[in-house]
């Protein structure tokens, strides 16, 4: 009996260089190396999104796509974070880029999770929204990959064309809501620490006000 060939996109150890052969973890075949010591296992395509609800005078910021896929699409700013990059840093830095504002983050609102594939195997990403302090700044863009952008109520965007649902979704979830609901950045007392991290989660009440 034949074994399957392997993904034409992961033949290769990317750690030692040498080929993969499938390997059963976690109930599942998997492109691995063979190499002791190695122990590199291919657990599929995965990125991490963001995008930023920057609101000021009740007004979110929108960018408009100038490039495909949804060229013309109206929609936060954001776009993935980098493998070596604080993913607050990275969301803040998407709006800058795209809309030349200058923002803060102030929590995480929603995320949502799509799986998809590719030839090589499952793929999947997760697209996490934060609120954002606007900080200065007038939008600016580029004309290129960003055809517009500017502050817009709920009111205006109803009547533009081609507003994105899960951007208004995000935007009238951060309105309805306030600066106590939320996941914000945990730090001190009994957080657990560990270098490259950044831990997320609902603030604990003050004892003194229960």
């Amino acid at each position: 009996m034949t074994a399957n060939p392997l993904p034409e996109n992961i033949k290769y150890c990317p750690r030692c260089a040498n080929s993969l052969v499938w390997k059963m973890d976690g109930g599942r075949d998997r492109p691995a190396c063979p190499t002791s010591g190695c122990k590199f296992i291919f657990f599929g395509e995965s990125s991490i999104g963001c995008a930023g609800v920057v609101l000021r005078d009740n007004k979110a910021l929108l960018v408009q796509r100038g490039w495909e896929p949804f060229s013309g699409t109206w929609q936060l700013p954001g776009g993935y974070v980098e493998q070596d990059e604080v993913i607050t840093e990275g969301v803040a830095r998407e709006v800058m880029e795209e809309a030349g504002v200058e923002a803060k983050v102030n929590r995480a609102v929603a995320f949502r999770h799509s799986l998809g594939g590719t030839a090589g195997g499952p793929s999947a990403n997760v697209y996490i929204v934060f609120a954002l302090d606007y900080l200065s700044g007038e939008p600016v863009w580029d004309g290129d990959e960003i055809a517009n952008a500017g502050f817009f109520s709920l009111d205006e965007m109803a009547q533009m064309e081609g507003v994105q649902g899960l951007s208004r979704w995000a935007i009238e979830l951060t309105l309805n809501s306030n600066n106590s609901q939320g996941l914000r950045i945990q730090q001190g007392g009994s957080m657990p620490t560990r270098a490259g991290w950044s831990l997320f989660g609902i603030d604990m009440p003050d004892p003194d006000l229960l």
